[in-house]
């Protein structure tokens, strides 16, 4: 776990959007989208979802676990950076493969507990072991890596993040956003798996994996308007409300001289 939250506490207020490089975020929030797009396509025709689905849920789990663990080695992962622009920290390659190791361990113990609660929901216990840790390691990925790549590795800044309802920052924001959107979609997605309609999509995981892939492009759109649109709307509604202030200060300082010449002229 290599990132570093920068929480309110040690700060005055919320970080608004000028302490964050806005187009470096953005970049890595729509390759977060194209990468779980991509995860989706098959390299082979053979390899679907309905026929093999523990394959075709390996092939994407890694291509999302390349993603991240490149982020993780070259410590560029979203609202790292403060300032106008982003550079990472120079560190030896034994810290950044670490970091790395960090990050996978993290995600493939998150996948643990995820499969352990698909089971206790009502996942096949005796029979589909691959398909249940595949689809486990999948919903890790979508949900949890993104938290484990921002904040710190404590279990006070996660129960911030995910678990309270206090004043966030913008990091905590698009760690929440992410799981949130996930998870419940996800979990959604499975009261689909005991009706009785029949229909190959409903076999186990292929509405869950679908719940979480959509959670997930859910979650992009979600972090898109808590952690851009909403923090530069209010940002520039305060500069602009600043700026009519000292306007307003800079009319009242010319206008107290004219005042008194003019009550000076009268008497």
């Amino acid at each position: 776990m290599v990132s570093e939250l920068h929480s309110p506490a040690s700060h005055s207020s919320v970080p608004v959007h000028k302490q964050y490089p806005i187009v470096f975020n953005g970049i890595q929030l729509g390759l977060s989208g194209l990468v779980c797009a991509l995860a989706l396509v098959s390299p082979r025709k053979s390899l679907n979802l309905y026929d093999n689905p523990a394959s075709y849920l390996c092939v994407s789990a890694c291509i999302m676990l390349a993603y991240y663990a490149l982020l993780a080695f070259f410590d560029v992962y979203c609202f790292k950076a403060r300032g106008d622009s982003w550079r990472p920290r120079a560190r030896p390659a034994s810290v950044r493969i670490s970091s790395v190791l960090s990050m996978v361990a993290s995600t493939l113990a998150a996948a643990l507990v995820i499969a352990v609660g698909f089971v206790l929901f009502g996942a096949p216990a005796t029979t589909h072991y691959a398909e249940t840790l595949t689809a486990a390691l999948n919903v890790s990925l979508l949900a949890v890596t993104p938290s484990i790549l921002t904040l710190k590795p404590t279990f006070g800044a996660y129960r911030r993040a995910l678990l309270s309802a206090e004043q966030k920052s913008i990091p905590e924001k698009w760690a929440s956003g992410f799981f949130w959107c996930t998870i419940c979609v996800t979990w959604m997605s499975a009261y689909f798996i005991p009706m009785d309609w029949e229909r190959p999509w409903q076999k186990w995981p292929i509405p869950v994996i679908g719940g979480a892939f959509l959670g997930n492009m859910m979650g992009v759109l979600y972090v898109l308007v808590r952690c851009f649109v909403v923090p530069i709307a209010r940002a520039d509604f305060e500069e602009t409300q600043s700026i009519q202030r000292q306007m307003a200060r800079d009319y009242e300082a010319q206008r107290g001289p004219v005042t008194r010449s003019m009550a000076k002229k009268d008497k």
